[in-house]
C-alpha cells in the first residue's frame, strides 16, 4: 500500500480517478441492462445471476462472478444510494491502495463476503439469493475510516462525524442487525467486511508471483547443494599433522 504522509481528503468527487469513473459507468450501464430486461423484455436475467446457495438448485458456479455486478431491480433508489457511497469513498481508498490493489481489494472484499454467505445459508439451511457490491461497499467504508481516522464526514448531509466512527458504527450495526435478524443478508455484509480489512491490514503486502519466485529460487539453491559432499573432520586412521612453515 502506497504511504502518503499527508491525510486523505475526503468529499464529494475527491481523487475521483479514471479507474472510478469507469467502474460507477460499467455498474449503472450494467443497471439500466438489468432493467430492461426485468421489467420490458421479460428476461429474468437477475434470477439467473443473482448469488444462490449450494442447497438450491439455482446454484451454477458463474453466480460466484456474477453477482456482485447486478443490483436489485426493484430498488432504484438503493442502487443510487450504493453508488453515491462509492463516489464518495472509492477515490481516497484507491489513492491510498493505488489501482490495482483497489480492485483486488474490492472484488476479494465480494469473494469473501461470498463465501462467509454461502457457508452461513448452507449451516443455517437458508435458501435465499444474494446479489449486489453492498458487502464491498461496506469494507470500503470501514477501511476509509481507518486510513483517515480523523476525517469528518457530514452524516445525512448535516451531522459531522469523524471517519473513524462511521468505521465502527458500520461495523457494529451490520452485526446487530445479523444478529437480531433483521438483515437476512448479514452473513454476506460482515465476510465483506471481515475480508476487506484483513486485506487492508496485511493481506496487500502478499505478492504471489514473488512469493512462487523466492520459492522455486529456494529450490534451486537446495537442489545445487545436495550434488556436494561436504565432509567435516578427518579420518580416524590420518595421523597426519598440520606442518608449520
Amino acid at each position: 500500500m502506497r504511504t502518503n504522509p499527508t491525510p486523505i481528503t475526503a468529499g464529494f468527487g475527491a481523487g475521483f480517478s479514471r479507474l472510478t469513473k469507469a467502474l460507477l459507468l460499467a455498474y449503472g450501464g450494467i443497471y439500466v441492462v438489468e432493467l430492461l430486461c426485468e421489467h420490458w423484455l421479460d428476461l429474468r436475467l437477475t434470477a439467473a445471476l443473482a448469488l444462490h446457495p449450494f442447497q438450491s438448485p439455482a446454484f451454477h458456479v458463474w453466480q460466484i462472478i456474477t453477482h456482485p455486478f447486478i443490483q436489485p431491480p426493484t430498488a432504484p433508489l438503493e442502487f443510487v444510494f450504493v453508488c453515491l457511497m462509492f463516489y464518495f469513498f472509492a477515490g481516497p481508498v484507491e489513492a491510498a491502495f493505488g489501482p490495482k490493489r483497489f480492485l483486488i481489494f474490492f472484488y476479494l472484499s465480494a469473494l469473501g463476503g461470498a463465501a462467509t454467505g454461502l457457508l452461513f445459508s448452507m449451516a443455517a439451511g437458508l435458501n435465499q439469493p444474494f446479489l449486489g457490491m453492498l458487502p464491498s461497499m461496506l469494507a470500503l467504508m470501514v477501511v476509509f475510516g481507518f486510513l483517515s481516522p480523523e476525517a469528518t464526514i457530514l452524516l445525512m448531509f448535516v451531522v459531522p462525524v469523524k471517519a473513524k466512527y462511521i468505521s465502527y458504527g458500520t461495523i457494529l450495526i451490520t452485526l446487530l442487525t445479523f444478529l437480531a435478524k433483521v438483515n437476512p443478508a448479514g452473513a454476506y455484509h460482515l465476510g465483506g467486511i471481515l475480508v476487506g480489512y484483513g486485506y487492508f491490514k496485511g493481506f496487500q503486502n502478499f505478492h504471489p508471483v514473488q512469493f512462487l519466485q523466492l520459492k522455486y529460487m529456494d529450490w534451486q539453491v537446495r537442489r545445487r547443494r545436495a550434488r556436494f559432499t561436504v565432509i567435516n573432520g578427518r579420518k580416524k586412521d590420518d595421523d597426519t599433522r598440520p606442518t608449520i612453515h
